[in-house]
């Protein structure tokens, strides 16, 4: 079986998973919009270009798994990976916990072996 590929189940899965990062990047714009304006300038910066970041990647990754792009699968295990690791910064807004729980999600879901059907 060709590891590129991937089944329509899992598909599924890992579409579902690149929509939830999709609205966190939202979420984190507004968050960033906030924490910019107020008190927080530098700490609002970083938070908006982790939100540019994750946004991207997962448009990127999205795009690629709905077209059957050979590379939907290595592009949404970067994606996974970069929510593991953006997610440190976002610990005090307590967001970054949701996010590291979506990045390993992902992970386990694109890593996970496909089940045989009996």
């Amino acid at each position: 079986m060709d590891e590129l590929v991937i089944s329509e189940d899992r598909a599924k899965g890992i579409r579902r998973l690149l929509l939830v990062t999709l609205g966190f990047a939202v979420v984190l714009v507004l968050l960033g919009i906030l924490l910019a304006t107020g008190d927080y300038g530098r700490y609002g910066a970083i938070v908006l270009v982790i939100a540019a970041l994750l946004g991207s990647a997962a448009g990127l990754s999205l795009r690629m798994l709905r077209s059957r792009s050979a590379g939907a699968r290595k592009a949404s295990i970067v994606t996974g990976v970069m929510l593991v690791v953006l997610s440190i910064p976002l610990i005090p807004i307590w967001i970054g916990l949701l996010t590291v729980v979506t990045g390993i999600g992902l992970l386990v879901v694109i890593l996970a072996p496909e089940r045989e059907d009996p």
